[in-house]
């Protein structure tokens, strides 16, 4: 079981990282409402650009991967900036977006009846590690041969995680 999973099933467990990570200053308490705004920005900065990849430079679809993934991460860091916290690590970031947005007291209806407005669920953290698994790929590996159609899945997910982001964060 990967970390993030043993966070949304144990509490006390999140808890005790999420202070360690504290105590450590890999979470900081420091993140300004500017911060926010501006992670949010580059998020849909990010959008755009990938856009302009699919649009434009057809071979380079490994960097609309990058660009999609990217702006996911610039949404969780305004939504972890939106409660006053700050964290250049991705795994710190996913453990914000658990313990702050990832609903712990309501049932799967109330689950779904929500998620479209103000809710972080389950799927929204695997799609953003399924993302970050793809970024990876798309920057370490040697292929350069993706398929438009996962590209525009990709860029789907992460128009939805921006779009979401940017309603909590005005909620």
């Amino acid at each position: 079981m990967k970390k993030w999973e043993t966070w949304i099933k144990n509490e006390s467990a999140l808890d005790k990282d999420f202070n360690k990570y504290l105590k450590k200053a890999i979470i900081r308490k420091e993140a300004t409402k500017l911060e926010v705004e501006g992670h949010l920005d580059k998020a849909k900065r990010n959008l755009r650009f990938a856009g302009e990849i699919i649009n434009s430079l057809k071979n380079y679809y490994e960097w609309a991967i990058i660009a999609y993934y990217y702006a996911i991460y610039q949404a969780a860091l305004s939504l972890c900036a939106n409660k006053g916290l700050k964290t250049k690590k991705h795994l710190a970031t996913i453990m914000i977006l658990i313990k702050f947005y990832y609903p712990k007291q309501i049932n799967k209806l109330d689950l779904k009846a929500i998620s479209e407005s103000i809710s972080i669920e389950e799927q929204d953290i695997k799609e953003f590690i399924s993302l970050k698994d793809y970024r990876e790929d798309a920057s370490y590996s040697i292929s350069t041969n993706y398929e438009k159609n996962l590209v525009e899945t990709l860029g789907s997910k992460a128009i939805d995680f921006v779009n979401k982001a940017e309603r909590i964060i005005k909620e």
